[in-house]
């Protein structure tokens, strides 16, 4: 899908930034002179969350075709062209609060806003009617931007903070998460696919909020980091939004961890996934963070899961499309050695003689 900007503004590359982020090729007046601002918003939109196939190379001067053939056409503090056929956003129709690429907040107006509000929200943001009330507004946009001094790494903190909530900038990132994950983020499992040995399905930057006061990441984050690693697993084998809505889950009911190595702020950690075993109600796994760059082991985490009826507040039998995915990924996984942490026990050597 293709978006075309017009402008050079500094609020123009965030938009830029916003569109290239969603996974969407960007045509702009000149993308010479905007390359270096969109690259640096760049890491704070790769810490919010980047969509499927998105990527700064997606970014090129528009040519006269692009005006007739884009999805969309955003003018920003511009003249707008004539005879654009598509959808066509401007100050006035799609106000966003800077910066862009990481609120969500976008007021759109006008002839197009239905269309408008269908777009925004596919690419994970807050559409809200350009009357919509004012607190309602400041909670996505203005309150977040004043709250946290225009500084990104605490904006990304406080709306994930707002995220159990459900409200304002919490539901948004929420819905920001699942658009992500929905448009291909984690490719779910189909029958017959022989699952990688061990599963690769989660990556990101140590967080800022996962920093503790000596400069590294801290100890409970290696389990949240650990725990969206699961969530990716789930969305694989099938269980996503849908399936949670309809009663089902997985709980976590034992976990072991293995600190390694420390690892530092905005630093790229990736996970393996393996599989260790399969019944008809559980899943024992293993997954092993590593450094993004240089393969090295960060920690491991074991754990047990437990298929639970939600509704009947009882555990219960995985559900047979989830259960097919899962020995399918254990039968791939079978061959693989045993690491090390697996089944270790906490204890203190006996006293020596």
């Amino acid at each position: 899908m293709l978006v075309v900007v017009v402008g050079g503004t500094s609020l123009a590359a965030e938009w830029i930034t916003r569109y290239l982020a969603s996974g969407l090729d960007v045509a702009v007046d000149d993308a010479h002179t905007v390359r270096d601002a969109v690259a640096s918003l760049w890491p704070s939109s790769d810490r919010l969350g980047l969509f499927p196939n998105s990527s700064l190379d997606r970014l090129r001067t528009s040519t006269p075709d692009d005006f007739a053939n884009a999805h969309l056409v955003h003018v920003i503090d511009a003249e707008a062209p004539s005879g654009t056929p598509g959808l066509l956003a401007n100050d006035a129709t799609a106000k966003g609060c800077s910066p862009v690429n990481l609120l969500p907040l976008v007021e759109v107006a006008g002839p197009q806003a239905a269309e408008l509000t269908g777009f925004y929200q596919s690419i994970g943001m807050a559409p809200l009617p350009a009357d919509a009330p004012a607190h309602e507004r400041w909670q996505l946009g203005d309150g977040i931007a004043q709250l946290a001094d225009g500084d990104p790494d605490v904006i990304i903190a406080i709306m994930r903070g707002l995220r159990p909530s459900g409200k304002g900038a919490g539901a948004a990132v929420a819905h920001h998460e699942a658009t992500r994950f929905a448009a291909g983020g984690v490719q779910r499992w189909q029958p017959g696919e022989v699952p990688a040995a061990p599963l690769a399905l989660y990556r990101t930057p140590v967080e800022p909020e996962w920093v503790d006061y000596n400069a590294h990441m801290t100890e409970s984050a290696y389990l949240t980091a650990a725990g969206w690693a699961s969530d990716a697993l789930f969305r694989y084998i099938g269980d996503d939004e849908a399936y949670r809505a309809a009663g089902h889950s997985f709980y976590t009911v034992e976990t072991h961890i293995h600190y390694v190595r420390e690892v530092a702020v905005h630093e790229p950690i990736e996970f393996h996934t393996q599989i260790l075993g399969v019944d008809a109600k559980r899943v024992h796994l293993i997954h092993s963070m590593l450094h993004g760059t240089d393969g090295g082991l960060l920690c491991t985490a074991e754990q047990m899961l437990v298929h639970v009826d939600m509704n009947a507040g009882r555990s219960a039998a995985i559900l047979p499309d989830v259960a097919a995915a899962l020995q399918a990924i254990a039968a791939a996984h079978a061959p693989l050695p045993i690491p090390p942490q697996v089944g270790s026990a906490m204890q203190l050597p006996p006293p020596k003689h």
